[in-house]
């Protein structure tokens, strides 16, 4: 664990636990499960907010990873079908290759003369394919591309639930801030012992 490992650790921790003696903070609650905070410091309408917010950027990522994973294994079995590709053990590059040029001789050829080395594959049937035609190479790279987008939605959405519990972290402290300082109150208070007159201010926490 590396030093600014610990201190983000440790600070954490302080956060957490050092302005509730009675167990998690209202910010942290609402950084573990955004909502959970609000509720604590009964703003269930907040709250309600961000835990419908969650739910659906949850629902949101498991659609977009379950629909990129059906286009993945609908771009393996097409290749497969029309260009030879043994499926097992190919990494992404391989699959943007097969998409972009007609056989793997063509690929291999063309940097060859680019003296590409590190990109040529093995001239074997594990590496091997060839596409029956143009119309089967597009369709497949329209399927790749499609995957990949929808991946890529995905991460976008993973932030997008990283944000939301920031913010409703920081909508809980700012809460809890609030509270404290509607629990001060101010009283003015007039003194008319010993003939004179005074007006003092009387501050109840």
């Amino acid at each position: 664990m590396g030093k600014k490992t610990v201190i983000i650790f440790s600070l954490f921790c302080t956060i957490a636990f050092g302005q509730n003696s009675n167990g998690l903070s209202p910010m942290v609650k609402s950084f573990l499960l955004p909502g959970w905070g609000e509720y604590t410091l009964e703003k269930p309408n907040r709250g309600r907010i961000f835990i419908l917010s969650e739910t659906a950027l949850w629902t949101s990522f498991a659609g977009a990873l379950i629909v990129s994973n059906n286009y993945t294994d609908l771009f393996q079995a097409y290749a497969a079908d029309y260009a030879g590709v043994e499926t097992s053990g190919k990494d992404r590059q391989f699959w943007v290759d097969v998409g972009n040029y007609e056989s793997l001789n063509g690929h291999n050829e063309e940097h060859l003369r680019f003296r590409d080395y590190d990109a040529i594959y093995p001239m074997n049937s594990e590496w091997h394919w060839e596409w029956t035609s143009e119309e089967k190479r597009l369709q497949y790279r329209d399927y790749r591309v499609a995957s990949d987008t929808w991946a890529l939605g995905a991460k976008f959405i993973a932030g997008s639930i990283v944000m939301n519990h920031i913010v409703s972290a920081i909508d809980a402290l700012y809460l809890q801030r609030i509270s404290q300082i509607e629990a001060v109150s101010m009283q003015p208070l007039i003194n008319m012992e010993n003939g004179y007159s005074g007006l003092t201010l009387a501050i109840q926490f």
